[in-house]
């Protein structure tokens, strides 16, 4: 209830989406309305006040207080901190890690909290690794903002009932641009990875991956061997995602994909050694795994 008196309508708030990246959103109702205009519902966990530089307080109250707890009591050694970059307040025990007292001796350098570093140095492709924020980062994942143990997970663990996941906390969708540590068992957003010197396809899991967690200090991440049958069939997967068909041609739309993202596809000794015979090799895979792969043509013909 206390949440719902933070957010009101109007009000312009970074929103944390499934990809594990922030999106500029204005509050509508019980829904958020996107820049592009598209609108949909998010928990209040997920949502980030936008600092108002102009200095109104956009209707909320302007009394400091804790955003975690919600209780504006401040002394010592658990005071108040305010974010440098959004203007929340944090107890330094309610932030996740906790907030050392040096920060609130050393006021000539600014401190950010958990919520804006992962929003400034989650990329697509795979989070920021050079500079002081992507430092501050790999400090903020050495613990999770959450109680991994008291999730409740399907029978296949991909998906928990709290919608919390990686490093961030936020929602996650593990068919998606995910992987799952192969320690802990949780789903990680690639654009919270900042071990990946590549960025991998929807659906890719043939990956060896290892959290900074469980790995004590930084991630660890290994391509699998992949056979083609499992290549065509993830880039056949992708361009689903893309198109929402059920064929597609393969001059005009398998090709065009494997040439577009090679590179993504991280195929090592098999792509170096098969890459002259590409189509021909796309093509044998798809005849010989019929059980997998359906022609079109032969459908139609059967019916």
């Amino acid at each position: 209830r206390k949440l719902c008196g933070v957010f009101k309508e109007g009000h312009d708030v970074l929103v944390r989406w499934s990809d594990g990246l922030y999106y500029l959103g204005t509050v509508f109702k019980v829904t958020f309305i996107f820049e592009d205009k598209s609108m949909f519902w998010a928990q209040f966990k997920d949502l980030q006040m936008i600092n108002n530089k102009d200095g109104s307080d956009n209707g909320v109250d302007s009394d400091v207080t804790c955003s975690i707890c919600h209780d504006g009591v401040s002394d010592p050694p658990n005071e108040i901190v305010l974010c440098d970059k959004c203007g929340q307040g944090y107890h330094q025990l309610c932030h996740i890690p906790a907030i050392d007292t040096s920060i609130l001796n050393d006021e000539d350098t600014p401190w950010q909290c958990r919520t804006c570093v992962f929003a400034a140095v989650a990329k697509r492709g795979g989070a920021e690794s050079d500079g002081p924020a992507a430092a501050t980062l790999r400090v903020y994942k050495q613990v999770l903002p959450y109680d991994l143990k008291s999730l409740t997970w399907d029978k296949g663990h991909k998906v928990n009932h709290e919608e919390l996941y990686c490093y961030c906390g936020g929602p996650g969708d593990w068919y998606l641009k995910m992987l799952q540590c192969c320690r802990c068992q949780q789903w990680f957003h690639e654009a919270c990875m900042q071990c990946l010197e590549t960025p991998f396809l929807y659906g890719d899991r043939f990956f060896l991956f290892i959290c900074s967690i469980c790995n004590h200090g930084s991630e660890y991440v290994k391509r699998l061997p992949m056979r083609w049958v499992d290549v065509v069939h993830l880039v056949l997967y992708n361009i689903t995602i893309a198109k929402l068909v059920k064929y597609y041609d393969f001059q005009s739309t398998m090709m065009p994909f494997f040439v577009q993202n090679w590179e993504e596809l991280q195929l090592g000794d098999v792509g170096s050694s098969t890459r002259s015979q590409l189509k021909e090799r796309v093509l044998e895979t798809l005849q010989n795994n019929k059980s997998r792969f359906q022609c079109g043509s032969e459908s139609k013909k059967a019916k």
